[in-house]
Protein backbone atom coordinates (compact mmCIF):
# COMPACT_ATOMS: atom_id res chain seq x y z
CA UNK A 1 0.00 0.00 0.00
CA UNK A 2 2.39 3.25 0.48
CA UNK A 3 4.13 1.86 -2.38
CA UNK A 4 0.77 2.41 -4.29
CA UNK A 5 1.14 6.05 -2.52
CA UNK A 6 4.35 6.69 -3.07
CA UNK A 7 4.12 6.45 -6.73
CA UNK A 8 0.79 8.08 -7.08
CA UNK A 9 2.54 11.02 -5.21
CA UNK A 10 5.40 10.80 -7.64
CA UNK A 11 3.01 10.94 -10.45
CA UNK A 12 1.00 13.73 -9.55
CA UNK A 13 4.20 15.67 -8.07
CA UNK A 14 5.17 14.86 -12.23
CA UNK A 15 2.33 16.10 -13.73
CA UNK A 16 2.17 19.11 -11.75
CA UNK A 17 5.66 19.81 -13.12
CA UNK A 18 5.10 19.30 -16.34
CA UNK A 19 1.70 21.41 -16.57
CA UNK A 20 3.90 24.09 -14.88
CA UNK A 21 6.57 23.79 -17.33
CA UNK A 22 4.17 23.79 -20.17
CA UNK A 23 2.16 27.07 -18.37
CA UNK A 24 5.84 28.82 -18.03
CA UNK A 25 6.69 28.01 -21.79
CA UNK A 26 3.50 29.32 -23.22
CA UNK A 27 4.21 32.32 -20.97
CA UNK A 28 7.66 33.04 -22.08
CA UNK A 29 6.35 32.27 -25.91
CA UNK A 30 3.66 34.66 -25.89
CA UNK A 31 5.90 37.28 -23.88
CA UNK A 32 8.47 36.92 -26.71
CA UNK A 33 6.13 37.63 -29.55
CA UNK A 34 4.16 40.51 -27.97
CA UNK A 35 7.81 41.66 -27.13
CA UNK A 36 9.25 41.02 -30.77
CA UNK A 37 5.86 42.39 -32.68
CA UNK A 38 6.24 45.81 -30.06
CA UNK A 39 10.00 46.25 -30.84
CA UNK A 40 9.61 45.77 -34.53
CA UNK A 41 6.68 48.21 -34.33
CA UNK A 42 8.52 51.20 -32.30
CA UNK A 43 12.01 50.59 -34.22
CA UNK A 44 10.47 50.36 -37.52
CA UNK A 45 8.75 53.78 -36.61
CA UNK A 46 12.30 55.14 -35.85
CA UNK A 47 13.47 53.92 -39.13
CA UNK A 48 15.79 51.35 -37.06
CA UNK A 49 15.78 48.18 -39.17
CA UNK A 50 17.14 45.39 -36.28
CA UNK A 51 16.04 42.03 -36.04
CA UNK A 52 13.88 41.76 -32.79
CA UNK A 53 14.51 38.17 -31.94
CA UNK A 54 18.07 39.10 -31.72
CA UNK A 55 16.85 42.02 -29.46
CA UNK A 56 14.86 39.85 -27.12
CA UNK A 57 17.81 37.24 -26.73
CA UNK A 58 19.99 39.88 -25.91
CA UNK A 59 17.34 41.42 -23.41
CA UNK A 60 17.34 37.82 -21.80
CA UNK A 61 21.26 37.34 -20.99
CA UNK A 62 21.10 40.91 -20.07
CA UNK A 63 18.64 40.20 -17.44
CA UNK A 64 19.99 36.95 -16.41
CA UNK A 65 23.15 38.55 -15.64
CA UNK A 66 22.19 41.29 -13.96
CA UNK A 67 19.98 39.18 -11.73
CA UNK A 68 22.70 36.89 -10.84
CA UNK A 69 24.87 40.19 -10.28
CA UNK A 70 22.52 41.44 -7.81
CA UNK A 71 21.96 37.90 -6.26
CA UNK A 72 25.88 37.33 -5.45
CA UNK A 73 26.60 41.12 -4.68
CA UNK A 74 23.38 41.42 -2.22
CA UNK A 75 22.61 37.96 -1.24
CA UNK A 76 18.91 39.02 -0.96
CA UNK A 77 16.50 37.57 -3.14
CA UNK A 78 14.09 40.80 -3.28
CA UNK A 79 17.23 43.05 -4.50
CA UNK A 80 17.39 40.06 -7.14
CA UNK A 81 13.91 40.04 -8.08
CA UNK A 82 13.89 43.94 -8.24
CA UNK A 83 16.98 43.92 -10.36
CA UNK A 84 15.21 40.97 -12.59
CA UNK A 85 11.96 43.23 -13.19
CA UNK A 86 14.35 46.57 -13.88
CA UNK A 87 16.42 44.66 -16.07
CA UNK A 88 13.04 43.06 -17.89
CA UNK A 89 11.95 46.70 -18.25
CA UNK A 90 15.34 48.60 -19.86
CA UNK A 91 14.69 47.65 -23.61
CA UNK A 92 11.46 49.06 -23.64
CA UNK A 93 12.65 52.11 -21.77
CA UNK A 94 15.84 52.44 -24.43
CA UNK A 95 13.54 52.13 -27.69
CA UNK A 96 11.25 54.53 -26.32
CA UNK A 97 14.04 56.64 -25.62
CA UNK A 98 15.45 56.02 -29.22
CA UNK A 99 11.87 57.26 -30.28
CA UNK A 100 11.83 60.58 -28.54
CA UNK A 101 15.07 61.14 -29.80
CA UNK A 102 13.96 60.59 -33.30
CA UNK A 103 10.81 62.69 -32.87
CA UNK A 104 12.69 65.62 -31.37
CA UNK A 105 15.35 65.51 -34.42
CA UNK A 106 12.18 65.51 -36.53
CA UNK A 107 10.62 68.98 -34.92
CA UNK A 108 14.09 70.38 -34.94
CA UNK A 109 14.36 70.28 -39.03
CA UNK A 110 10.73 71.49 -38.93
CA UNK A 111 11.34 75.32 -39.69
CA UNK A 112 14.04 74.17 -42.48
CA UNK A 113 11.33 71.53 -43.89
CA UNK A 114 9.26 73.87 -44.10
CA UNK A 115 11.50 76.67 -45.92
CA UNK A 116 12.44 74.10 -48.45
CA UNK A 117 9.06 73.20 -49.42
CA UNK A 118 7.71 76.37 -49.47
CA UNK A 119 10.44 77.93 -51.50
CA UNK A 120 10.14 75.13 -54.33
CA UNK A 121 6.46 76.05 -54.35
CA UNK A 122 7.56 79.65 -54.85
CA UNK A 123 9.47 78.81 -57.96
CA UNK A 124 6.57 77.11 -59.67
CA UNK A 125 6.97 73.47 -58.56
CA UNK A 126 4.37 71.05 -57.85
CA UNK A 127 3.46 69.78 -54.09
CA UNK A 128 4.92 66.23 -54.61
CA UNK A 129 7.91 67.97 -56.64
CA UNK A 130 8.29 70.37 -53.68
CA UNK A 131 8.15 67.35 -51.30
CA UNK A 132 10.70 65.51 -53.11
CA UNK A 133 13.16 68.19 -53.46
CA UNK A 134 12.84 69.05 -49.75
CA UNK A 135 13.38 65.11 -49.00
CA UNK A 136 16.31 65.21 -51.56
CA UNK A 137 18.04 68.15 -49.51
CA UNK A 138 16.96 67.54 -45.83
CA UNK A 139 19.08 65.40 -43.77
CA UNK A 140 17.57 62.47 -42.17
CA UNK A 141 14.91 62.08 -40.28
CA UNK A 142 12.88 64.31 -41.95
CA UNK A 143 14.55 62.92 -45.21
CA UNK A 144 13.25 59.52 -43.84
CA UNK A 145 9.52 60.53 -43.04
CA UNK A 146 9.45 62.65 -46.42
CA UNK A 147 10.47 59.55 -48.63
CA UNK A 148 8.12 57.32 -47.06
CA UNK A 149 5.30 59.65 -47.73
CA UNK A 150 5.98 60.07 -51.30
CA UNK A 151 6.74 56.05 -51.31
CA UNK A 152 3.24 55.88 -50.13
CA UNK A 153 1.35 58.25 -52.54
CA UNK A 154 3.33 56.56 -55.56
CA UNK A 155 1.47 53.10 -54.40
CA UNK A 156 -1.86 55.22 -54.52
CA UNK A 157 -2.43 56.96 -51.75
CA UNK A 158 -3.97 60.12 -51.42
CA UNK A 159 -1.79 63.15 -50.06
CA UNK A 160 -4.66 63.40 -47.25
CA UNK A 161 -3.57 60.06 -46.19
CA UNK A 162 -0.14 60.36 -46.50
CA UNK A 163 -0.59 63.55 -44.52
CA UNK A 164 -2.37 61.46 -41.75
CA UNK A 165 -0.03 58.06 -42.26
CA UNK A 166 2.67 61.41 -40.67
CA UNK A 167 0.74 62.55 -37.24
CA UNK A 168 0.70 59.22 -36.84
CA UNK A 169 4.18 58.41 -36.64
CA UNK A 170 5.09 62.34 -35.06
CA UNK A 171 2.82 62.68 -33.23
CA UNK A 172 3.53 66.82 -32.00
CA UNK A 173 1.94 69.77 -33.35
CA UNK A 174 4.49 70.87 -35.65
CA UNK A 175 3.31 68.13 -37.66
CA UNK A 176 -0.37 68.61 -37.10
CA UNK A 177 0.18 72.29 -38.01
CA UNK A 178 2.05 71.26 -41.33
CA UNK A 179 -0.46 68.74 -42.51
CA UNK A 180 -3.17 70.99 -41.92
CA UNK A 181 -1.54 73.88 -44.15
CA UNK A 182 -1.07 71.22 -46.89
CA UNK A 183 -4.47 69.39 -46.65
CA UNK A 184 -6.02 73.02 -46.67
CA UNK A 185 -4.06 74.76 -49.31
CA UNK A 186 -4.70 71.76 -51.61
CA UNK A 187 -8.40 71.70 -50.75
CA UNK A 188 -9.29 75.40 -50.89
CA UNK A 189 -6.90 76.71 -52.25
CA UNK A 190 -4.67 79.80 -51.88
CA UNK A 191 -1.04 80.77 -51.08
CA UNK A 192 0.60 77.90 -49.54
CA UNK A 193 4.34 79.04 -49.62
CA UNK A 194 3.50 82.01 -47.38
CA UNK A 195 1.33 79.85 -44.37
CA UNK A 196 4.19 77.66 -44.56
CA UNK A 197 6.88 80.43 -44.10
CA UNK A 198 4.89 81.94 -41.52
CA UNK A 199 4.62 78.52 -40.22
CA UNK A 200 8.72 77.96 -40.43
CA UNK A 201 8.88 81.24 -38.49
CA UNK A 202 6.28 80.39 -35.44
CA UNK A 203 8.06 77.05 -35.49
CA UNK A 204 11.37 78.84 -35.08
CA UNK A 205 10.72 80.50 -32.56
CA UNK A 206 8.77 78.17 -30.73
CA UNK A 207 12.07 76.47 -30.62
CA UNK A 208 14.12 78.91 -29.56
CA UNK A 209 11.89 79.60 -26.83
CA UNK A 210 11.94 75.78 -25.81
CA UNK A 211 15.47 75.80 -26.09
CA UNK A 212 15.97 78.68 -23.56
CA UNK A 213 13.81 77.28 -21.01
CA UNK A 214 15.71 74.00 -20.87
CA UNK A 215 18.18 75.87 -20.25
CA UNK A 216 17.16 78.01 -17.27
CA UNK A 217 15.59 74.82 -15.88
CA UNK A 218 18.71 72.10 -16.17
CA UNK A 219 19.53 73.27 -12.30
CA UNK A 220 16.42 72.23 -11.33
CA UNK A 221 16.14 68.66 -13.52
CA UNK A 222 19.77 67.78 -12.46
CA UNK A 223 19.01 68.43 -8.67
CA UNK A 224 15.22 66.00 -9.10
CA UNK A 225 18.44 63.52 -10.57
CA UNK A 226 20.50 64.14 -7.80
CA UNK A 227 17.96 63.67 -5.09
CA UNK A 228 16.79 60.79 -6.79
CA UNK A 229 19.82 59.15 -6.83
CA UNK A 230 21.77 60.31 -3.37
CA UNK A 231 19.88 57.97 -1.11
CA UNK A 232 20.96 54.95 -3.01
CA UNK A 233 24.39 55.78 -3.79
CA UNK A 234 25.23 56.28 -0.05
CA UNK A 235 23.35 53.17 0.87
CA UNK A 236 25.50 51.49 -1.74
CA UNK A 237 28.74 52.88 -0.04
CA UNK A 238 27.80 52.23 3.76
CA UNK A 239 26.83 48.65 2.87
CA UNK A 240 30.51 48.38 1.28
CA UNK A 241 32.16 50.08 4.24
CA UNK A 242 30.01 48.55 7.14
CA UNK A 243 28.05 45.56 5.65
CA UNK A 244 26.77 44.52 9.42
CA UNK A 245 24.86 47.98 10.00
CA UNK A 246 23.58 48.17 7.05
CA UNK A 247 22.32 44.24 7.02
CA UNK A 248 19.45 44.93 9.25
CA UNK A 249 18.03 47.58 6.07
CA UNK A 250 18.23 44.81 3.52
CA UNK A 251 17.64 41.33 6.22
CA UNK A 252 14.68 42.35 7.72
CA UNK A 253 10.98 43.15 7.19
CA UNK A 254 10.89 46.60 8.97
CA UNK A 255 14.10 47.49 6.83
CA UNK A 256 12.18 46.84 3.99
CA UNK A 257 9.54 48.64 5.20
CA UNK A 258 12.14 52.09 5.63
CA UNK A 259 13.26 51.49 2.23
CA UNK A 260 9.85 51.45 0.52
CA UNK A 261 8.86 54.17 2.12
CA UNK A 262 11.69 56.47 1.58
CA UNK A 263 11.69 54.90 -2.26
CA UNK A 264 8.04 55.94 -2.35
CA UNK A 265 9.01 59.60 -1.03
CA UNK A 266 12.09 59.74 -3.26
CA UNK A 267 9.77 59.23 -6.13
CA UNK A 268 7.37 61.86 -5.07
CA UNK A 269 9.54 64.29 -4.31
CA UNK A 270 11.59 63.52 -8.09
CA UNK A 271 8.21 63.74 -9.97
CA UNK A 272 7.48 66.91 -7.92
CA UNK A 273 10.58 68.91 -9.37
CA UNK A 274 10.07 67.10 -12.72
CA UNK A 275 6.40 68.85 -13.16
CA UNK A 276 7.74 71.96 -11.18
CA UNK A 277 10.44 72.48 -14.20
CA UNK A 278 8.35 71.01 -17.06
CA UNK A 279 6.75 74.77 -18.49
CA UNK A 280 4.61 74.09 -21.63
CA UNK A 281 4.56 76.45 -24.17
Amino acid sequence: MPEYVLVSAFVAAAAGFAAIGALVIQMARRHRERFERTVDRSLRGAFLFVDPASLHRLSLVVAAALTIAAWLVTGNPVVALLAALAAGGLPRWAIARIRVRHVEAFRQQMPDLLMLVAGALRAGNGLAQALGGAAAEIAPPARQELALMLREQRLGASLADSLAGLQRRIRVEETALFASALRIGTEAGGNVADALESLADATRRKLAIEGKIRALTAQGRLQAWVMGMLPAALAALLALFDPEAMRPLVADWRGWLVCAAVLAMQVAGFLTIRRLVAIEI
